[in-house]
């Protein structure tokens, strides 16, 4: 069966959630739909599907082949118990148009949990996920944009690169020293070479989370204030074990920066490389 009519529906389904209803479920409509004696996440499930214009009876085979497997409820605790809280504390601070401060997901308010899914049979599965509870994350802005924050997204996504990371690391873009912190806390990871473009990035960074770094960690860290792709093309072979890139707000503006820097592979073929929601961006190319 070709599923790529229902991808784009189901895609298109929740493009329209995430970006203008986003407050279409709420937790009186679960708990209501879970009196029935449904679990939470698939009552979660149902109230956006028919919320969203989705008749779960008429429609049942695209609701089981496309909500229950994309949605899952998450428990707060869990990313609070990441090393980042751990070690990184900031009140709000400012430099140019970048901003640190705090934002607050809202129970049973959904948000993109990881890079897309790929199914055997062709189902192409974006990860939604929701807590029950609020859930106040780190966040950087530029001009008042979201650029990036400690969103599930953010940790799922990332932590497969950084388990990835090992020996002399490049990472291109800082946001909040997420990637930075935790690649530079791996023992096996020898130094990490930061690269970002915006002076004022650079400076928050600087002046308010890598001094609450560990010593040990913060040792490995060297930061350039350079474009990434300019930088790529003045490597050689040996300078990186491992580069990891992430200078996109999303898919829409990361596919022609992922396709640039994938060409710059060629001046460090010694290195493994790592493309944040790179299975979401291939989606589109």
């Amino acid at each position: 069966m070709d599923y790529s009519e229902y991808n784009a529906r189901y895609l298109k389904i929740l493009s329209a959630y995430l970006n203008f209803y986003e407050n279409v479920v709420t937790e009186s409509a679960v708990k209501s739909v879970m009196e029935a004696g449904v679990d939470e996440t698939t009552a979660f499930s149902m109230v956006l599907a028919e919320s969203m214009g989705v008749d779960v009876i008429e429609s049942r085979e695209f609701f089981e082949k496309y909500f229950k497997p994309s949605i899952k409820k998450l428990d707060v605790a869990d990313y609070y118990a990441d090393e980042y809280y751990k070690y990184i504390k900031f009140d709000k601070r400012a430099a140019g148009d970048f901003t640190l401060g705090f934002m607050t997901c809202k129970p049973y308010q959904g948000f993109v949990r990881d890079d897309f899914l790929y199914m055997p049979d062709g189902r192409v599965i974006p990860q939604i996920g929701f807590f029950d509870s609020e859930y106040r994350y780190p966040a950087a802005l530029q001009g008042g944009r979201e650029w990036m924050t400690l969103l599930p997204n953010e940790i799922n996504s990332q932590n497969r690169y950084v388990d990835a990371a090992f020996g002399k690391v490049a990472t291109y873009g800082l946001g909040l020293g997420y990637y930075v912190l935790k690649a530079a806390l791996k023992f096996n990871v020898t130094s990490v070479t930061v690269v970002d473009i915006d002076e004022n990035v650079i400076r928050l960074f600087k002046e308010n989370i890598l001094p609450q770094f560990p010593d040990y960690a913060k040792k490995k860290v060297n930061i350039v204030c350079a474009d990434a792709i300019k930088f790529g093309e003045g490597l050689k072979s040996g300078d990186f074990d491992y580069i990891y890139a992430d200078i996109w707000h999303d898919a829409g503006d990361g596919i022609d920066l992922f396709k640039r820097l994938k060409q710059n592979e060629k001046f460090c073929p010694s290195a493994k490389y790592g493309y944040w929601i790179e299975e979401t961006m291939k989606y589109y190319m």
